[in-house]
């Protein structure tokens, strides 16, 4: 028989144990996770473009625009593409040396951080129509939109 002292001792030794095991393969999947998941495809350059409504463009400076925006899409495009998982390496690089510095309040706000820097990942399927709004239909050669009236 075991006394009360030890019986609380071993119940308390095997919560240790089992939470350890626990830790240690979730730690391990996400470790598995993160070597085997592919790395996210760059985002399609919009630079410039993605601000010309903001700017009052007439109609003429918007075809003006156009094929200045087209001429250097690609050059920018082929830049991002080859540096992007250069620069997604060194970001996860610092990532997983920066955080055994935080602590637990810390790396909870990196994360709300991170989350509002990143686009959420979407799950393979249809999603509706591509994403961007008016400004790349206009750029592909749609009609620019008429400008706008003052309100009376």
């Amino acid at each position: 028989m075991l006394t009360d002292g030890s019986a609380r001792r071993l119940h308390f030794w095997s919560g240790v144990i089992i939470l350890s095991i626990f830790l240690s393969g979730a730690v391990a999947g996400a470790g598995v996770f993160a070597l085997v998941r592919p790395p996210a495809p760059p985002r399609s350059y919009r630079g410039f473009s993605a601000h010309l409504s903001e700017l009052g463009l007439t109609p003429e400076q918007h075809e003006k625009a156009k094929p200045i925006l087209a001429k250097h899409r690609a050059t920018v495009e082929a830049a991002l593409k080859e540096t992007f998982p250069q620069v997604r390496a060194a970001d996860e690089q610092l990532d997983r040396e920066l955080r055994p510095i935080l602590t637990d309040t810390q790396r909870r706000k990196l994360d709300e951080i991170l989350a509002r820097r990143r686009p959420p990942q979407r799950k393979p399927g249809f999603h509706g129509p591509p994403s961007g709004g008016p400004d790349d239909r206009r750029l592909a050669g749609d009609t620019p939109p008429a400008p706008s009236s003052p309100a009376h």
